[in-house]
């Protein structure tokens, strides 16, 4: 039967819909509250900030790394190493431990091998301003730094990453600030000298640790100071007729009246060593014997008999010399 003209029909019926738009939303807002949550336990906890940290230096991203510490690289000596990468190496990061202290400071300690040896650090840090007021932040409470104590041998220079650190002077050692867990590669490399490479590791935030390098002359040294020698020898001392060659090692007294001009030859000449000095900064070539032979006729004074000198003439050479920044040598 048709409805009359002007009979009302009843309103549709929303609120199943409305109740499940409401439901549906209310779901959105608990997983968003339930990711953040997970988030918060885990990527923006105090764990993983500094675990974002660590893998941080251990990739060698100091710039990263840096910012994550709040610390900045000074001018001074002893940050030179703030900014030399990591050589890495860190194994299996995981954390051992997350204990609040109060006032939003916790420590975090994570544990970690390198090259197989199992290790760990301790993190201090202290809640920052949330992000996006729902996310966590953290900073830390102390830098993560610790010392690294570097004594370079015999000169004031030794190299990392490629660059070159010159300290205050040659076996003193110096404190360096550095990121804490890393690791360097430490040697020294220049004109005259040379050091085997020794990997020095700094793992507990606070720590000091120590390492030296062992500077030592390259061959190439005592091949120029013995050319420079033989040189001398050969151009300046055997060429001077008189029987004291001036600033030559080697000469003879006669009492008797020379009749001729002395004739200097070389028979055997030093072979240089060079080694460091008891002097820190200085090396030394060892006392180390040569032989001259002079020829000269002489007449005596007593009986004026004539006669020549024809005799090996014995000599020694050392002295000590100093290696300039720029590798010049100053002898002494």
């Amino acid at each position: 039967m048709s409805s009359a003209v002007g009979e009302g029909r009843p309103a549709p019926r929303r609120w199943p819909f409305v109740a499940i738009w409401g439901g549906a939303a209310l779901l959105v807002v608990i997983g968003f509250w339930v990711t953040v949550a997970a988030l918060n336990a885990t990527v923006y906890s105090a764990a993983g900030f500094a675990r974002g940290y660590v893998d941080a230096v251990d990739r060698g991203d100091t710039s990263s790394a840096l910012t994550l510490a709040g610390v900045e690289k000074g001018d001074e000596l002893e940050d030179s190493l703030l900014d030399v990468p990591s050589l890495g190496g860190l194994d299996d990061v995981h954390e051992i431990s997350e204990l609040p202290l109060g006032d939003g400071t916790r420590t975090v300690t994570l544990g970690y091998t390198l090259d197989g040896v199992e290790g760990q650090s301790q993190f201090v840090l202290v809640r920052a301003e949330d992000r996006f007021g729902v996310f966590q932040a953290w900073r830390f409470a102390q830098p993560p730094t610790a010392i690294l104590a570097v004594t370079p041998e015999h000169d004031p220079r030794f190299t990392v990453d490629g660059r070159v650190v010159t300290t205050t002077g040659g076996d003193v050692a110096t404190r360096f600030t550095v990121l804490a867990p890393a690791r360097f590669d430490l040697s020294h490399e220049s004109t005259w000298l040379t050091a085997p490479t020794v990997e020095a590791s700094v793992l507990g935030v606070g720590a000091t640790s120590s390492a030296t390098v062992s500077t030592v002359a390259r061959a190439s040294f005592a091949e120029e100071l013995q050319g420079q020698l033989d040189d001398q020898l050969d151009e300046t001392c055997v060429t001077q007729a008189v029987l004291l060659p001036a600033g030559c090692p080697f000469g003879r007294q006669v009492d008797d009246r020379l009749t001729g001009e002395p004739a200097w030859s070389m028979v055997d000449y030093p072979q240089l060593v060079v080694v460091p000095s008891a002097t820190p900064g200085q090396w030394l070539v060892q006392e180390t014997p040569g032989t001259a032979h002079l020829v000269v006729d002489a007449q005596s004074l007593f009986d004026g008999r004539r006669y020549t000198i024809d005799e090996d003439v014995p000599f020694t050479v050392s002295y000590q010399m100093t290696i300039g920044t720029d590798d010049r040598i100053a002898f002494q």
